[in-house]
Order: structure tokens, then C-alpha cells, then sequence
């Protein structure tokens, strides 16, 4: 892939997140932080986050990693209305 065709990611800005999102101001944290707030060791977010069970934001290759929180967020979001949708 070109170098100026690699996608970039940028978080969405602060004034764009749901009324009801449980992190604040944070759009994402580092593993080692998750890992603290989550109470699971960190090498276990580690492994997830290498198996791409955990969201990640990694601005280039070999960059620091950080959990992306919002989209932990609208995963579970779009699972609860599918629950409540399919108990009516």
C-alpha cells in the first residue's frame, strides 16, 4: 500500500460523544491503565488486544496501543438494543 494512502484514524472530538457515555472526556486509554481499571493482568489485555478481540488505536506501527473506549462503548450500545429489540 502507498504511504499517503495508508488510512489514518482520528478519534471524533469531544462535543461528538453520546450524552449516556460512561468515559467522560476519554476517547481511549492505555493498555496498562484498562488493565488496572478492568482488574485483569495486564498481559491478558495485551493478548486480546493481539488476537483483535479488544479495539485498539494505534496511530503507526509500533506505536504505543491504547484501548479504544468509545467503540467498546457503541459495541455494547448496539448489543443492548438488539437484546431489548428481540425480548418485545
Amino acid at each position: 500500500m502507498a504511504r499517503n494512502a495508508r488510512r489514518t484514524t482520528t478519534p471524533p472530538e469531544i462535543r461528538n460523544l453520546p450524552g449516556d457515555y460512561p468515559f467522560g472526556d476519554r476517547v481511549s486509554e492505555s493498555l496498562s491503565d484498562y488493565a488496572k481499571r478492568t482488574g485483569l493482568p495486564l498481559k491478558t489485555i495485551q493478548n486480546r488486544a493481539d488476537a483483535g478481540s479488544l479495539p485498539i488505536i494505534q496511530k503507526r506501527p509500533r506505536a504505543k496501543r491504547e484501548v479504544n473506549l468509545l467503540a467498546i462503548y457503541m459495541n455494547a450500545r448496539y448489543k443492548a438494543e438488539r437484546f431489548v429489540e428481540s425480548m418485545n
